[in-house]
């Protein structure tokens, strides 16, 4: 049994992204490159931050961006030529500096999840390069979205060894 959730419930996460595998994202083995996984999830990721308030105006009047910190990539599924996906990103936790989520990757053609990516997001000053706290009406665009993920009843499927890092 498979503790990732199934298609209906990721679906319950609106698709931030939405596409088809075009030619130059196929590799030698004539499906998805591995590298392409990561950049749908990012992709994914980032627009659900600008959605959020987090994007290029953010960082050009706040002087402050997002990076990522740490990643952890779960393929499940090949995807191939002309295959429809979506994904579909779940906020999971926060500190004021640090957030937890999860992108999933979704094969719409054959109805199967195809791939999650977890990542850890720190909140970083543009100019220092160095961390600190998110501005308040940002945490609480983040709480809306973190309270959203809890009332889901399904498990995310974290890898264990990642997320938000409490002192």
């Amino acid at each position: 049994m498979s503790n990732h959730p199934t298609v209906d419930e990721v679906l319950q996460l609106p698709a931030v992204r939405e596409g088809v595998v075009p030619p130059e994202y196929l590799d030698e083995n004539d499906h998805m490159n591995i590298g392409r996984y990561l950049e749908e999830a990012s992709l994914g990721l980032w627009g659900r931050t600008i959605e959020m308030g987090m994007g290029p105006e953010y960082i050009e009047e706040r002087r402050q961006t997002t990076f990522t910190a740490e990643h952890h990539l779960s393929y499940l599924s090949e995807l191939r030529l002309g295959d429809a996906i979506s994904v579909h990103v779940r906020f999971l936790e926060r500190s004021d500096k640090v957030l937890h989520t999860l992108a999933f990757i979704v094969d719409r053609t054959r109805g199967r999840l195809a791939a999650t990516v977890e990542a850890t997001l720190v909140h970083v000053n543009f100019d220092t390069r160095r961390p600190e706290p998110f501005p308040d009406d940002v945490l609480h665009e983040i709480d809306l979205e973190v309270a959203r993920s809890e009332s889901l009843d399904w498990a995310a499927p974290v890898c264990g060894v990642m997320g938000v890092r409490r002192r």
